[in-house]
């Protein structure tokens, strides 16, 4: 009998614990995002150049092909391009034909080399394309302006968009009476994008006329703090 009672009371002493209210020191917290942001100009450009030719004897027309392809690399090389920025490997052909009256007539052959130059100095953008297209190139195609240091100035505007925020739970805590205290969380809301712009270009321009214009870089950031009275 003793013993049932002695169950009876702990589980009472359990329930009774169990119904205690509970105290909680959660921290009084203010969240805010802060962002940053900049227009930077492109300082590289990735760009390709075609050479096309068409002609009954597929010998011939890689010739020519091949002599334009020299002369605007000699042009590169004289203007300190790389030859590991140069790409030139490239070349396709294949046969051309007419159709007359319904039938196909083979009227020789097309073929296409492709010149990929990566142009570190933008400075020499239009020199180079002004004596491709005089060297014989038929097309300026795939344009893609590059800002070089991405990273290192989306770092920056990072730093800028924590202060941003900072600056904004500053003024939210004081209009309220508070103050900030420490980080509680921070988590950033934006990321770092390789900025390229594309452009197409199929015509002879007078020299220095081709503006890459700019691209807005923006970082975002969330950040929670502590609030103390």
């Amino acid at each position: 009998m003793l013993f049932r009672q002695a169950i009876i009371l702990s589980l009472l002493s359990a329930i009774l614990v169990g119904c205690q209210p509970t105290t909680t020191d959660a921290p009084k917290t203010i969240s805010v995002t802060g962002h940053a942001e900049a227009m930077v100009a492109p300082d590289q450009a990735n760009l390709t150049i075609s050479v096309n030719r068409e002609g009954a004897e597929l010998a011939t027309i890689k010739q020519e092909i091949d002599h334009v392809t020299a002369s605007i690399i000699a042009f590169l090389r004289e203007q300190q391009i790389d030859d590991a920025d140069i790409t030139s490997y490239q070349i396709s052909a294949s046969p051309a034909y007419d159709y007359v009256d319904g039938k196909r007539i083979a009227r020789g052959y097309t073929a296409t080399r492709q010149i990929q130059i990566m142009l570190r100095d933008l400075k020499q953008y239009d020199s180079i394309v002004d004596q491709a297209l005089e060297a014989g190139a038929t097309n300026i195609m795939n344009v893609e302006f590059i800002i070089s240091e991405t990273d290192a100035i989306y770092q920056q505007l990072l730093a800028q968009a924590v202060e941003h925020a900072y600056q904004k739970a500053q003024k939210m805590a004081a209009a309220a009476g508070s103050n900030v205290g420490s980080v509680v969380s921070i988590q950033e809301s934006s990321y770092a994008p390789a900025v390229r712009q594309q452009a197409m270009m199929r015509v002879q321009e007078a020299a220095d006329v081709s503006l890459p214009g700019k691209n807005e870089l923006r970082a975002q950031v969330s950040v929670s703090y502590r609030i103390e009275d």
